[in-house]
């Protein structure tokens, strides 16, 4: 009995001391992860649109590089947190988290998304400061891999900037951005009911072929929306008084996320096409 009694101790002690390296191995492997560079940083660059401003949440006038508020960073967060199901029943959350994305050798990497949205903000603006803000940001976030996402060009219409000045804008901050080690991608500016903002998405586009950029098409993509672009941008009244739909609501801005991710990030980012239930289940099996 005292045989049984002794063994039966010296299994639990082992067992113990297993659990303990364990631990240890663990929070060693989550310090020497914590220590490693994000796999992507994504920084949302344009005006009030990119910060999420609209009917319902007018206090987003500044993106200031933040990365846990407003509707275009925490859906584009959580998109690549989970590249799940998407539907249109989705409404925006309080906070966005760090996006774990799960490569071919199931070693998993982080994504950040950083916003630097200027609401009221033009081209013109947007090219004198994006260099400070890109490097603030590149300063802030160790990375193996930095994207810009440049959707400006809505305000050029209504301060009266030209549409060669928009392409000028366009290309100097395509250039700016380069140059601090960013990948640029450039978006095409929303459908309006007030203006026609076709010619300034034309040159918008002229721009980014002229630098060799890809476009993520956002104006089409809300035009083939079923039921109408109407149905995803808010009804608001403007300065003048009059009704005008400039900003969308927590549904349109969930479709401007899913086209940066569905037309352009997901080819782009490390370990976005590996993202399977059956690499998930051989990690928690240990292979």
């Amino acid at each position: 009995m005292r045989t049984k009694i002794s063994l039966l101790q010296h299994n639990i002690k082992r067992f113990a001391q297993l659990v303990i390296s364990s631990l240890i191995l663990i929070n060693l492997g989550a310090a020497q992860a914590a220590e490693e560079p994000y796999a992507a940083v994504i920084v949302l660059f344009g005006d009030s649109t990119t910060t999420g401003f609209n009917a319902e949440f007018q206090d987003s006038r500044f993106g200031s590089g933040t990365t846990t508020l407003g509707c275009p960073t925490i859906y584009l967060n959580n998109i690549l947190r989970n590249e799940g199901p998407r539907t249109d029943q989705q409404i925006c959350s309080t906070e966005a988290h760090d996006s774990p994305i799960i490569d071919s050798n199931k070693k998993i990497h982080n994504t950040i998304v950083a916003n630097w949205g200027v609401g009221g903000s033009d081209t013109t603006s947007g090219e004198s400061r994006i260099s400070n803000n890109l490097s603030e940001t590149q300063g802030a976030f160790d990375a193996e891999n930095y994207y810009v996402l440049i959707m400006y060009g809505t305000n050029d219409q209504a301060f009266g900037v030209s549409t060669s000045t928009t392409n000028f804008n366009t290309r100097q901050m395509i250039i700016k951005a380069r140059a601090l080690g960013y990948e640029p991608i450039v978006g095409t500016v929303l459908p309006r009911d007030d203006v026609n903002v076709q010619p300034y998405n034309t040159e918008i586009v002229n721009a980014a072929n002229q630098e060799g950029v890809f476009v993520v098409d956002h104006f089409n993509r809300f035009i083939s929306q079923p039921g109408g672009w109407q149905t995803l941008i808010e009804q608001e009244i403007s300065p003048e008084g009059e009704l005008v739909r400039l900003h969308p609501h927590d549904q349109g801005y969930l479709i401007i996320a899913e086209t940066w991710f569905d037309q352009r990030l997901k080819d782009l980012i490390p370990g976005i096409a590996s993202i399977h239930m059956a690499p998930i289940i051989n990690i928690l099996l240990g292979d």
